[in-house]
């Protein structure tokens, strides 16, 4: 389920430019940053069985921008986002 939802919604998001505000995320994935964190991201892609939550952030690199999954998995990834 991960795998589809990054494929098939978040890639095309961020290669639309939803990263730098010119398209929108896609309503599906819930994506926000997380409160006192500006700089992380998080995506919900399930909320029933399983379970399904990712945070990340974005960075770049050698003026590439590169996409950094910091947790995968539940709900209790936001203890240690």
């Amino acid at each position: 389920m991960f795998n589809d939802a990054v494929h098939r919604h978040l890639l095309p998001a961020i290669d639309a430019g939803a990263f730098s505000g010119q398209a929108a995320w896609p309503p599906r994935l819930r994506i926000h940053r997380l409160q006192g964190r500006s700089e992380i991201s998080s995506m919900t892609w399930s909320f029933t069985g399983p379970d399904g939550r990712a945070t990340f952030h974005l960075t770049v690199e050698r003026q590439e921008s590169i996409l950094v999954w910091r947790r995968i998995g539940n709900h209790s990834i936001y203890d240690q986002p």
